[in-house]
């Protein structure tokens, strides 16, 4: 655990634990790919789409509408070094950036395993050649193929030593929950290097992932936004129930983009359910609740807006919210959170924890010195 001081008594440490990040076009990544596999990328790319970016999951990029809204937050994802440093890091006072986007969680529903460790290694080197060198205040997550372990473990083994490598990014949608035991040689390799898991809904019912829902496919976008807890509350019941916190007493797990307010309810079930089921599952050996207290972590956005705001201070107050939420824009996302209104006239030393210090113990982060600038 870091302690790390604010820089100034009176400016607040602010730590962004959800940066999308991508590539300008696809030919920036052939020459991290073999000759065969960059002539596969450039004719048929990932062969699956991005659960966000369709079906209005983007503003869009329409010559009108980038003209009226006079920034950058337009795409599911920032294609630009200087933008994001201006519009967010220098904007904001922004101290540490994760870098999550990518192409990890797509890749991870391609049937060919090679071909999709290959493109997680491709963007891994590409972000830190054209990302993490650019700026000494960016993190990253490094993407894997979740499905392909093995494959899993050795891109880790290759990164996981870098300084500015603080997380292992798996998307949501997979064929099984990721507290199955087929993913446990993930989380060894994550323990073995002090890297947190982040967790992000993504190509949920894409590729070889199944349906987003238990009634299948909704027809819209805004339909989809209502699944997401579910995502997220299907892997934090598997991490539990199947043990993973009792074989990996250190592991620690980001949710991003998955919002809160879901979170109490689910504790006091789990809880319930655990005292009269726990016969199934003998290995667990405290209430679920403290499990999550004690190893994960929720980003801030979307934060639920509920029209009475004592509403949502009662949610952080019953989920002991000042000890397991971390701050994020989702930037450059239409819905971005700015953190000059997020959390406004709450107390100083809540704000404290849930703009830097949580991430900061989640994510074991350090503080550059001086931000360096390439």
């Amino acid at each position: 655990m870091n302690d790390i001081a604010s820089p100034t008594k009176d400016r607040m440490l602010l730590v962004d634990t959800d940066v999308h990040h991508s590539y300008h076009d696809k030919s920036d990544l052939y020459p991290y790919l073999t000759k065969y596999n960059a002539q596969r990328f450039a004719e048929y790319g990932l062969g699956v789409d991005s659960s966000y970016a369709n079906n209005g999951g983007v503003l869009g990029r329409r010559a009108d509408v980038l003209e009226a809204s006079k920034s950058v937050h337009t795409g599911a994802a920032t294609r630009d070094v200087a933008g994001a440093r201006e519009q967010l890091l220098d904007a904001y006072n922004i101290d540490i950036a994760i870098l999550t986007g990518g192409i990890g969680p797509a890749a991870s529903a391609i049937m060919d395993a090679d071909y999709a460790n290959a493109l997680c290694r491709a963007f891994n080197d590409y972000s830190m050649e054209h990302w993490i060198a650019k700026d000494s205040r960016f993190r990253y997550a490094i993407h894997i193929n979740a499905q392909d372990p093995q494959g899993a473990v050795e891109e880790i083994e290759r990164l996981g030593s870098h300084p500015a490598v603080c997380s292992v990014m798996l998307g949501c949608g997979s064929p099984r929950p990721f507290g199955h035991r087929q993913y446990h040689p993930i989380y060894e390799a994550c323990v073995r290097h002090n890297l947190a898991v982040s967790l992000h809904f993504s190509n949920e019912g894409k590729g070889i992932n199944p349906p987003p829902s238990a009634a299948g496919f909704p027809s819209y976008y805004i339909e989809g936004r209502q699944l997401r807890s579910s995502y997220y509350l299907v892997h934090v019941s598997s991490f539990i129930f199947e043990g993973v916190f009792e074989k990996f007493p250190t592991l620690r797990i980001g949710m991003l983009e998955a919002g809160f307010a879901w979170l109490a309810p689910a504790m006091w079930k789990m809880d319930l359910d655990w005292k009269g089921l726990r016969r199934q599952t003998p290995w667990v050996k405290k209430l679920p609740s403290q499990y999550i207290k004690e190893h994960i972590r929720f980003a801030t956005q979307p934060m639920e807006e509920p029209d009475h705001p004592d509403a949502l201070k009662h949610l952080i107050e019953w989920i002991d919210g000042d000890k397991l939420l971390m701050f994020a824009t989702d930037y450059p996302h239409w819905d971005w959170d700015d953190p000059t209104q997020t959390f406004a006239g709450y107390p100083e030393e809540m704000r404290r924890r849930i703009f830097s210090s949580n991430a900061i113990e989640t994510y074991n982060l350090t503080l550059p010195p001086v931000a360096k600038v390439a």
